[in-house]
């Protein structure tokens, strides 16, 4: 299984320069409910995007080295994809749908790549990322300003691209709030609450 994602995946620590303890992040939390049967690969990346250049740090161009990510891990069974929340900031001016596009042509990447089973395509587990929130203390990241209206808007563009390719799909906005955070980054109870949701997920699935 590889965790394909941003902050969120790598295990970013709200309001402070540090990375949670890897079983606590929300792979690590997969991993130990799923055991040893299964390996879980932790591919997150802090200011990843789905194909948005930031100048000077075009590395953070998810699509540019997902084929890398792929390889290195291959076979994989099920990839899950969580990204979206950098695509929010204002300095991109995307919109909702412009996101929305970025995962379709991520998922397509994915499935032509064929690194499952047998070159077989993986499963793909898409997983919007939680709406950004203003925090309780009012101190919202000035690049995040205005990110609240368009992130409310993800939900329905990713399930209806999920239902497109015939990707598994859960919304962490679901279960999940950011209020008491930064405003876009999960607390160590939000990584406990998604790692349990997606070994659900993987439970239910044919792999």
């Amino acid at each position: 299984i590889v965790c394909y994602g941003d902050s969120n995946t790598w295990g970013d620590v709200p309001n402070e320069e540090r990375r949670y303890a890897s079983n606590v992040r929300w792979p690590g939390v997969l991993q130990d409910i799923l055991g040893n049967d299964y390996e879980v690969a932790n591919e997150g990346l802090c200011g990843r995007t789905f194909k948005v250049i930031e100048p000077g740090k075009e590395h953070r161009s998810g699509i540019d080295h997902l084929r890398s990510i792929l390889q290195t891990n291959e076979p994989t069974d099920l990839v899950t994809i969580m990204l979206g929340t950098n695509d929010l900031k204002n300095t991109f001016g995307l919109s909702a749908d412009e996101i929305a596009q970025h995962l379709r042509e991520t998922i397509e990447f994915i499935q032509n790549e064929k690194t499952g089973p047998n070159e077989s395509a993986p499963q793909i587990l898409i997983i919007c990322p939680t709406p950004v929130a203003t925090p309780i203390n009012g101190d919202l990241d000035e690049r995040m300003i205005g990110a609240h209206e368009t992130s409310l808007k993800l939900p329905p563009l990713y399930k209806k691209v999920a239902e497109e390719f015939g990707c598994l799909y859960l919304n962490a906005g679901d279960f999940i709030s950011l209020e008491n955070t930064d405003g876009y980054h999960l607390a160590e109870k939000d990584h406990k609450a998604l790692g349990e949701k997606v070994a659900e997920i993987v439970k239910q699935c044919s792999m």
